[in-house]
């Protein structure tokens, strides 16, 4: 039996086995890369989809209050909720990067996980960027798998 294929892995990344883009070989990395795709997917990019994706660029030069953080995981939860409904999203974090300063300076320890991190911004912007993590879960009560993203904006 050929290898199941699942889609296009995003971030686009060249294909090992000769295809044009890269594709996911697990379930569990297709429902990542569509998570991703949804979240930094600006709303009315897409021509015949025009409510897919969130708004979440509006959010760049607002102050990072709490109002600002609950518009952040409102968007995030709504827009996962429309499009990918059998995923479970648990927690949203919203962080800015003084937090993040501070929580490695208290808990040296500390592994920020880079591997599941998206970084929208270069090394120059990261002093004014937003970290988002995103816990979710996929399946029932029996069968559960948990991941999360971190995307930076």
């Amino acid at each position: 039996m050929p290898n199941q294929r699942y889609g296009i892995t995003f971030p686009f990344v060249d294909s090992k086995e000769g295809f044009f883009l890269g594709l996911n070989s697990l379930a569990e990395s297709e429902i990542k890369s569509n998570l991703i795709h949804l979240v930094l997917t600006q709303k009315g990019s897409r021509y015949f989809l025009p409510e897919f994706g969130t708004n979440l660029i509006k959010y760049i030069f607002e102050p990072l209050d709490m109002a600002t953080q609950t518009s952040i995981e409102r968007e995030i939860r709504d827009a996962v909720q429309a499009f990918i409904p059998n995923l479970v999203i648990n927690n949203v974090e919203v962080k800015s990067i003084d937090d993040i300063r501070l929580e490695e300076q208290t808990n040296p320890d500390h592994n920020s996980l880079e591997q599941n991190s998206f970084n929208f911004t270069g090394s120059r912007e990261a002093e004014y960027s937003v970290r988002i993590r995103i816990d979710y879960s996929i399946g029932d009560d029996v069968f559960e798998t948990k991941d999360f993203v971190i995307i930076n904006l």
